[in-house]
């Protein structure tokens, strides 16, 4: 059986036109003076139609493709290319933690109240940034030579960790506000990556559902193309509506690069065949269960 080979495209023209949308929301439905949302914009409501129409396509496609490939079989690549993005990805990852604390920290030190929060959450994500990043270095190497150990495994849990609590310190810096539409992109984008990793984990730690992978990945690709896409774009045409701090912009970059990596794996799982294997009689079921 095969997986739908159109989700990586349908994943990145859904994330493209999202980002369109967005930039022209950004624009035009947030009062200039104080960033508030307009309540009742047409572009607005054109992105929500567009990204629910857009997650019952891609439920649809990832019902396709059932079989029983091992973890290398799903995920490993020998190719250049997929050896340079998961390593470009891994690093920039790193980098972009490295970033966030060096530009969130003091930020934070400086309010008399965020201590708590900053060893809570703001340090330990820098921290995860770093760690995830290495992890997903080491992890596309062990890959690329098509074999895993024990050790190796232990990489997938870094990545998990880190887009949980991306999760944390995105609800947590916005759940103070009322502003919805500013942030709920990023705030669904971060569930679907949880969601990713932890499918993507799931084939070594539990009982595998690669389908589930594909469906969350390919949708975390499309809410973090169109937010942050949607952003620059805005912000490229003159927008001045809403202006992220720096700090936001670096944890959308990270978030990027962490959807990067689902997307090199969404594009390898996509483009294989496998063979369908038949249930022995032992493994039956006994009449009446």
């Amino acid at each position: 059986m095969q997986f739908n080979r159109k989700l990586p495209l349908l994943a990145l023209t859904g994330g493209l036109v999202g980002a369109g949308l967005r930039a022209v929301q950004l624009s035009t439905a947030f009062e200039p003076e104080t960033g508030l949302y307009i309540p009742g914009s047409l572009c607005g409501q054109l992105l929500l139609g567009w990204l629910i129409l857009l997650a019952a396509v891609i439920a649809a496609a990832a019902r396709q493709g059932q079989h029983h490939g091992s973890f290398e079989e799903l995920f490993a690549g020998s190719g250049d290319l997929y050896k340079t993005i998961l390593a470009f990805t891994g690093l920039l990852l790193a980098a972009g933690g490295a970033a966030w604390l060096a530009v969130e920290l003091p930020l934070q030190f400086q309010q008399a109240q965020a201590g708590p929060w900053v060893l809570a959450l703001e340090l330990p994500f820098g921290v995860l940034c770093i760690a995830a990043g290495l992890c997903l270095v080491g992890l596309g190497a062990a890959l690329s030579r098509g074999t895993l150990s024990q050790s190796h495994a232990l990489l997938t849990l870094p990545p998990l960790f880190w887009a949980a609590f991306h999760l944390l310190v995105a609800y947590r810096q916005y759940c103070v506000s009322a502003n919805l539409a500013l942030f709920t992109l990023e705030i669904f984008a971060s569930i679907a990556c949880v969601m990713s990793y932890y499918h993507f984990a799931r084939m070594l730690y539990g009982k595998p559902a690669p389908r589930r992978f594909t469906f969350w990945a390919a949708n975390a690709i499309v809410l973090s193309l169109s937010d942050m896409l949607g952003y620059a774009l805005n912000r490229l045409l003159g927008g001045t509506a809403v202006h992220w701090t720096t700090a936001s912009v670096v944890r959308g970059c990270c978030l990027l690069c962490g959807c990067a990596f689902l997307l090199a794996e969404l594009f390898l799982i996509t483009s294989r065949t496998f063979r369908v294997r038949r249930r022995r009689e032992t493994d039956r079921p006994a009449e009446g269960e």
